[in-house]
C-alpha cells in the first residue's frame, strides 16, 4: 500500500535536446542514426511520461504512429517507435485537437505569458 508521502513524492524531470557539436539544436538537421536512437530508447523506457509543445509533438507523431509502411523506416528503429508510442504524453498547446492524443492528455494554453 502507497502511504501519502510516497504518492506525492516528486520525482525526477529530465530534459532531453538534441545539439551537435557546432551548436545546432534543430530536431530536423541533425542525422538520426541508429545509436542515438539506442540512447533515446533506453531514456524513454524510465520516463513516467513526456512533455511536449505541439510543434515538437506535431514533429515527432510521425516517429511513433503506427503501422508505419513498410520499409519507410530502418528496422533499428522500431524499438524507438514502439517506446515512444506506448509512452504518456502531456502537450501544450491552443491549437492541438485534445482527440490526437491516444495516451496522454492536452494543457490547454500557449505555454508564453
Amino acid at each position: 500500500m502507497t502511504t501519502r508521502d510516497e504518492a506525492s513524492e516528486m520525482r525526477p524531470l529530465r530534459y532531453s535536446i538534441n545539439v551537435t557539436l557546432d551548436g545546432c539544436c534543430d530536431h530536423r538537421a541533425i542525422p538520426a542514426d541508429e545509436d542515438l536512437h539506442r540512447h533515446h530508447t533506453e531514456n524513454l523506457a524510465q520516463a513516467d511520461a513526456l512533455l511536449f509543445g505541439r510543434v515538437m509533438y506535431e514533429l515527432m507523431e510521425a516517429a511513433w504512429r503506427p503501422p508505419a509502411p513498410t520499409g519507410s523506416r530502418p528496422d533499428w528503429m522500431e524499438p524507438f517507435a514502439r517506446t515512444i508510442d506506448a509512452a504518456k504524453k502531456y502537450v501544450v498547446s491552443s491549437a492541438l485537437e485534445a482527440g490526437r492524443l491516444e495516451r496522454g492528455a492536452c494543457a490547454r494554453g500557449s505555454g508564453q505569458r
